[in-house]
């Protein structure tokens, strides 16, 4: 049973057998409970932009229980915060969202609605696709005969060219961003991916798209269209027919500079002509490394049109996306006091604004405090009576007591800073002011206390002062690992340079791969570093790299 707790009740919504079926994880703990006006009932993955989660719309009356099938949830995609705070992204997901709200193809995801809710979640849902994606297909099941990669030509191509009718271009069709349905296949994650690519969050260097799939002219940095995507498509189809991708694996920089200068593998494309040579001649049209010489997406679904009418998926496929598409279940009722706990849960947070104004505030009065300390500290050193010596070690423990901790509250104006730097310049020794005659004494000075009156110590005071960093902001010192491009399922007690890649980044990002290092070898300390970073980015822990984890690991 998933886990559950009072401030996320719906989790117990689903069983384990319904998540198997629906191809869902449960959810965590962290997760959020609504997003904008739908219901988070279960994971669906995660990637480079952000975290995917299966919803359903929240009911009028959350109290009282009530069925609903796989026609009524969705797939929420929840941007990523490193990118849902950059404000060009914004202003581009703004538009480009605007953009596939026109797209209404047979063969792509409904955009169901988008927005920013009240705990800062930048989301985009879509209709859930009761099926599997080609990736998924291939791993499980083998290549698809090429009756079916014909099938997905026509289809893949037919929301290519619905796409490129909006302005939109994908730039990563990919096998996994290809969902295999009881009505046809389906394109998934367009338009937010441009918006990605655009913005200012690129200029570490890294590039959104999958490099064994990317166009040359997109590897290269150049400007794309819609025939970046078709070259994609030629590269899904050849995966799709052989298990392989056309430009091979191994480093990420390898694997580009095939893209860009080599053709694609001449085993992948015989392989293919084998048993389909009309089929090969059009991969390899799409492959073409000249955009001008590809054909459109218009085009490739026209010719794959031709073979006759659409091929059946294969048994087991076709099996698991039916059992899918016929789940049925019941809404959770939950008490009105776990609502309340739920409510609670999910107010409002402060606005950044709120938050640094709290912080300036707070910032003010704990110098205050300091301030006042030091003064007080130096004021009872000169006045306390003592002898000589034990006026020095008084003084001394003084100051001890009046050096402010270090906050690490960050100021106002530099948030980033969290360790301030201690300035231990001391200002110079201050003369005490004369000693006053007590209150009614006459104006006559008490002879006895003027003659123990010790003499005054200099003394001194250590100021703690943040200071700004002038340093830019450190790039990610992962991306110089180049052992691996792709998203293989690498495990336990696998080696080579997929194994080298994981090592390479866990180091890079502070975690401990044991003794040995980078060494190509997955062992127990490999895998436990796998776990820690699952669990730290609300990864499903399994100590696994695969689809949704290679992303995380080399996104920021």
């Amino acid at each position: 049973m998933p886990e559950t707790d009072p401030a996320h009740p719906w989790t117990g919504e689903l069983t384990a057998a319904d998540l198997e079926r629906l191809g869902a994880q449960p959810l965590r703990r962290s997760d959020p409970v609504t997003i904008g006006p739908y219901r988070v009932l279960a994971r669906l993955g995660g990637g480079g932009m952000g975290r995917l989660f299966l919803g359903r719309a929240v009911a009028a009356d959350e109290s009282q229980s009530a069925a609903y099938t796989a026609r009524d949830l969705v797939a929420v995609k929840v941007i990523r915060p490193e990118y849902a705070e950059d404000a060009r992204f914004r202003r581009r997901f703004d538009r480009e969202v605007e953009a596939v709200r026109r797209v209404h193809g047979r063969y792509t995801a409904e955009l169901l609605g988008s927005g920013l809710d009240e705990d800062e979640h930048l989301w985009m849902a879509t209709a859930y696709v009761p099926g599997l994606s080609l990736e998924e297909a291939v791993r499980r099941h083998g290549p698809l005969p090429a009756a079916v990669v014909w099938r997905l030509a026509a289809e893949i191509g037919q929301a290519l060219a619905t796409i490129a009718a909006a302005g939109i271009v994908h730039r990563d069709l990919k096998p996994s961003n290809v969902l295999l349905g009881a009505d046809g296949a389906r394109v998934i994650d367009f338009g937010v991916v441009h918006t990605a690519d655009a913005s200012a969050l690129t200029t570490t260097g890294q590039h959104v798209g999958t490099p064994a799939y990317m166009s040359p002219e997109q590897a290269g940095g150049r400007a794309v269209d819609a025939a970046s995507d078709v070259f994609s498509l030629g590269s899904v189809l050849a995966l799709a027919a052989t298990g392989q991708a056309p430009f091979g694996e191994g480093s990420t920089g390898g694997v580009i500079h095939r893209v860009i200068y080599e053709p694609p593998s001449t085993e992948v494309v015989d392989r293919v002509a084998e048993s389909a040579p009309e089929l090969a001649g059009l991969i390899r049209r799409c492959l073409d490394k000249d955009p001008a010489a590809r054909p459109s997406p218009e085009h490739v679904a026209e010719v794959a049109g031709r073979h006759g009418p659409a091929e059946e998926w294969p048994d087991p496929v076709a099996e698991l996306i039916a059992s899918r598409a016929g789940w049925s279940g019941r809404s959770a009722a939950v008490s009105p006091m776990d609502q309340l706990t739920v409510l609670r849960r999910g107010a409002p947070q402060r606005t950044v604004k709120q938050t640094e104004q709290r912080k300036s505030r707070r910032a003010m009065v704990l110098g205050a405090v300091a301030a006042v300390a030091a003064v007080v500290a130096v004021v009872v050193a000169f006045v306390v009576p003592g002898h000589e010596g034990s006026q020095e070690a008084h003084s001394k423990a003084r100051v001890r007591e009046a050096s402010p901790t270090v906050s690490h509250t960050p100021t106002p104006t530099h948030r980033a800073k969290k360790h301030p730097t201690p300035s231990t310049s001391a200002p110079p020794p201050q003369t005490p002011p004369a000693a006053k005659p007590p209150s009614g004494g006459g104006g006559d000075t008490d002879p006895t206390h003027a003659a123990v009156m010790p003499k005054p110590q200099p003394t001194k005071v250590i100021t703690v002062t943040p200071k700004p960093s002038d340093k830019p902001p450190k790039t990610r010192p992962w991306t110089s690992c180049h052992y691996y491009s792709g998203t293989a399922l690498t495990k336990y007690r696998d080696k080579g340079d997929r194994v080298r890649e994981v090592q390479c980044i866990l180091k890079a990002r502070g975690y401990n791969i044991g003794p040995y290092g980078v060494d190509g070898d997955f062992g127990d300390d490999t895998r436990l570093s796998v776990r820690d970073f699952q669990q730290a980015h609300h990864l499903r822990v399994d100590g696994i790299v695969g689809e949704d984890t290679w992303p995380a690991l080399r996104g920021a």
